[in-house]
């Protein structure tokens, strides 16, 4: 990868409305919006922060990836798909490699069309996110943690090796109960399971694909689910 992409963002309370957080979305535009329509959401004082892998696999991946850029109230961490589709616009030989992962409808794009979006993705969409909650903070990743203090998350330098550990392994989701310190929920998605996956104040809810359902789910009830243990694996 020759840019650097943004490590970390910090988002401050809402002082209005309600946060929600959603897992992969995979191109599932007119799906997704309708869910959203009918889940309660407020656009006009509630905000929705999605997990990465908007993209690819699904009928609508240039639909959800330009109403993420250019909605207000939407906000995204970067994926693995994501993070393959800016590798295409300075490594023409991973333009295969994201075919392979459902990539295809960027070849429709034209040179200007696929610059713009991958720059645009590039500058708004960082690897890692804090969300300061009333009762807590959510730290949003894509895959997993690759430190186990979330301060050392918010404060790392920019690498390559950085991007891939925060967007393709999925070690902890299946490993023991470790907590992450430094933060109230870790919340990805990625590993593409039927149910939500807990390990201590780690959760994946990356559910769309195995169950037909995206998991839109409220900022504080991620919260409450791990403060009263109420999840299960």
């Amino acid at each position: 990868m020759r840019r650097h992409l943004i490590v970390h963002q910090f988002i401050g309370r809402n002082p209005s409305g309600r946060d929600w957080v959603c897992g992969d979305l995979h191109g599932r535009y007119a799906v997704f919006r309708a869910e959203l329509e009918q889940s309660g959401f407020n656009p006009s004082v509630d905000r929705l922060f999605l997990l990465g892998d908007l993209i690819d696999r699904g009928p609508q991946s240039q639909e959800m990836l330009l109403w993420a850029l250019e909605t207000d109230y939407v906000f995204s961490i970067l994926g693995n798909h994501e993070l393959m589709f800016l590798q295409g616009s300075t490594h023409p030989s991973y333009r295969d490699k994201h075919r392979a992962i459902g990539g295809a409808w960027a070849d429709d794009l034209d040179f200007s069309q696929y610059r713009r979006l991958t720059t645009a993705c590039a500058n708004q969409f960082p690897l890692t996110m804090t969300l300061e909650c009333e009762h807590g903070t959510l730290g949003l990743v894509h895959a997993q943690t690759p430190f186990d203090d979330w301060q050392q998350v918010s404060c790392a330098e920019y690498s390559d090796q950085l991007a891939i550990n925060c967007t393709w392994p999925w070690s902890r989701a299946t490993g023991p109960d470790n907590a992450i310190n430094g933060v109230s929920v870790v919340v990805s998605g990625h590993i593409g399971t039927y149910d939500i996956v807990t390990r201590a104040n780690q959760i994946w809810i990356d559910t769309f694909e195995a169950s037909g359902r995206a998991s839109l789910i409220l900022a504080s009830d991620l919260l409450n689910w791990v403060r009263e243990g109420l999840t299960n694996d």
